[in-house]
Formats: C-alpha cells, structure tokens, sequence
C-alpha cells in the first residue's frame, strides 16, 4: 500500500509541474522524455497490484525486474537529455514547504539518474533469481522417468 501511494504522489507531482508549466521542465522535455520517465511510474503500480491480488511476492517479482529495467533505462535518457530545471522543483509545493526540495541541484539529481541507471539493472537480475529460485522450491520435484 505504501509503495502505491508514494507512486500515486510522485506522478501527481510530476503531472503538477507539467500541467502548471513550472519551468521545471525544460524545452526538451518532449514526447520520448515523458516515456522515460512516466513509463516506469506506471509500470510501478504493477507488481504491488500483482502482490496484492496473489497474495505472493514472489509472483510480482517479474514485474518489479522490468520496472527496475525501464526505470534504468529511462533514467539513462533523461541523464543524456536532462531536460529538468532543478530550480523550478519545489514550485508546486506550499510556500510554506518549498524548503523541503530547494537544496536538490541539477548536479544531485544526475548523481540519482546515474544511481538509477546503475542500481536498476542490479536489483532486476535480483528479482529474477530469486523469483526463479523461489519458484523451484515452491513446485513439487519431478519424479525421474516419469512421463
């Protein structure tokens, strides 16, 4: 449920500074940009929906490895774009909790895309094993010779 909501947040952020045109992003935010990086949002509702209907992580693990795969490779774009205004962040927030984002730079937020970009293949090639490891302990062992 966390996950959830910190994700429902994180777009409304985001669909804030576009639909009140901010500043914080840029002219090169077009069409492709906004792929990378609403893409792997949406995507990330997937594996806590699947958990929950299931009632099994482990069966949401597929769905958390390509999240973290698109989340890598969408950051990777926006990295080599960088088409964010950091000054602009805290814009849609209160004026009375603007400070809480005012310290983030362009410069820390290369140094996350660049986390992203590294971190994401990791923790998909994770996911995986585990999910196929689980998975093998889970179903029943299969009898030799037996067709």
């Amino acid at each position: 449920a966390f996950a959830v909501v910190a994700l429902f947040l994180l777009l409304g952020f985001f669909l804030a500074h576009q639909s009140q045109n901010t500043g914080y992003f840029t002219e090169k935010f077009r069409a492709i940009e906004m792929f990378a990086l609403y893409a792997p949002l949406m995507l990330g509702f997937a594996a806590p929906a699947v958990r929950a209907l299931t009632g099994s992580r482990n069966v949401a693990r597929p769905y958390e490895a390509a999240t973290s795969l698109l989340l890598a490779l969408g950051s990777l774009w926006l990295l080599t774009r960088f088409p964010f205004d950091y000054t602009h962040l805290p814009d849609v927030l209160p004026a009375g909790l603007r400070f809480i984002l005012a310290w983030v730079t362009d410069d820390i937020a290369r140094i996350v895309l660049l986390l992203q970009v590294i971190v994401g293949p990791i923790t998909a090639v994770i996911a995986l094993v585990t999910y196929f490891s689980r998975r093998r302990e889970t179903q029943p062992a299969v009898r030799r010779g037996a067709w």
